[in-house]
């Protein structure tokens, strides 16, 4: 079990994660294992473009890689557990603004996801998502920090008679696809958030995976809502532009209703 300080120094070691841990089971017939847990932060807190990313497409678009990413203390005990005892690598991306306002990780403007966490043993399986929030005309699916400024957004759009229902999917590989899909047959609405950038994210192949699955279940194209397609800028003024803010969601929701 190891980790980085930032999740953008993942890049420095690509061919050990991408050429030899997702590698091995497959090419030795299974007769190598390697449990490995990567831990890295990731998100923008105006730090600049070489320490803000959101790595989490890079990772899912490689074979023999479980990811994983936790928005709750509850969660990130419970699936660090099972991934230490998982027999393959699992990349575990953790939020820099939810390790609280204390502490070593202590980061300004960090939110406090702390609540319960049982200190008997408990494991969190794979590929099953949690629902966040009830609601009736909008699926959204979002991870991590997002998940909070989505609930943030929902309140907002229920003053306005808009009913949001929000789906954290925790791990990205494996993807609970049933859980969003029973959702969007009683919103018939998708909008999926996440803080990677736009362009080839996670939320495009969840977005490819629906349409294929489960089109005729939706009355209105797919909204994305991610960073732009630009490296996060060191002024705070510019990073909080390109991030998805609260505001953005509720904007975009209320162009989904009405689409």
């Amino acid at each position: 079990l190891a980790d980085v300080q930032y999740g953008d120094f993942l890049f420095c070691m690509m061919d050990q994660m991408a050429n030899n841990a997702a590698q091995m089971t497959y090419m030795s017939g299974g007769s190598i294992r390697v449990p490995m847990v990567m831990r890295a932060p990731v998100g923008a807190t105006t730090r600049g473009a070489q320490h803000a990313q959101s790595l989490e497409g890079f990772f899912t678009h490689i074979p023999g890689l479980k990811v994983i990413c936790p928005s709750t203390a509850y969660d990130a005990k419970g699936l660090l557990k099972t991934a230490i005892r998982d027999e393959n690598p699992v990349v575990v991306f953790e939020h820099k603004l939810l390790y609280g306002s204390k502490g070593n990780r202590a980061e300004k403007s960090a939110l406090s996801p702390a609540g319960e966490v049982p200190e008997e043993e408990y494991l969190i399986p794979f590929g099953v998502a949690a629902k966040r929030r009830e609601g009736s005309d909008i699926t959204i699916v979002a991870t991590l920090l997002m998940i909070y400024r989505a609930m943030e957004a929902a309140e907002t759009l229920q003053k306005e008679g808009i009913s949001v229902e929000i789906i954290d999917p925790r791990t990205l590989v494996p993807f609970d696809y049933e859980t969003v899909i029973n959702s969007i047959k009683k919103t018939s609405r998708l909008m999926i958030v996440e803080e990677d950038t736009r362009r080839n994210g996670w939320g495009a192949e969840i977005a490819a995976q629906i349409a294929e699955d489960a089109i005729y279940y939706l009355d209105a194209p797919i909204k994305r809502v991610a960073t732009f397609d630009v490296p996060i800028p060191f002024a705070p003024v510019m990073e909080n532009f390109v991030v998805p803010s609260a505001q953005r969601i509720v904007d975009e929701a209320r162009k989904l209703m009405n689409s």
